[in-house]
């Protein structure tokens, strides 16, 4: 197989699993980015963010793990899977913790006034 087919089937194989998770998780973090943020306009920016995010981090680490990584064919598709895993999973953690901030302030809003 030749580098520039191999470069196109580890792209996509990034691709694919980006647009998997994006569909998997775009209805309830836009339901909760609606409620954190003031505005719809808000809501929708940090979503296409965070879509942006998840489509080109996995991308990135694919294309590196290419240019460092020279095995055979199985190797190196298994190599680009791995890195596309890697950067969902790095994306997802950066995500999750921008958005606990937040939620964590709201649930100690919501204790205080109980206590109250």
């Amino acid at each position: 197989m030749s580098d520039i087919n191999l470069l196109f089937i580890e792209a996509v194989i990034s691709i694919i699993s980006s647009i998997t998770i994006m569909l998997l998780i775009s209805q309830p973090l836009k339901a909760a980015l609606i409620d954190l943020c003031p505005t719809d306009k808000q809501a929708n920016f940090w979503l296409s963010y965070t879509r942006t995010m998840l489509l080109i981090s996995p991308l990135l680490l694919v294309l590196f793990i290419n240019s460092t990584h020279k095995g055979n064919t199985f190797s190196d598709l298994r190599s680009a899977l791995i890195a596309a895993l890697a950067g969902l999973l790095i994306s997802l953690i950066v995500i999750g913790r921008k958005m606990y901030i937040p939620v964590d302030r709201q649930a100690l809003h919501f204790r205080k006034e109980d206590k109250a």
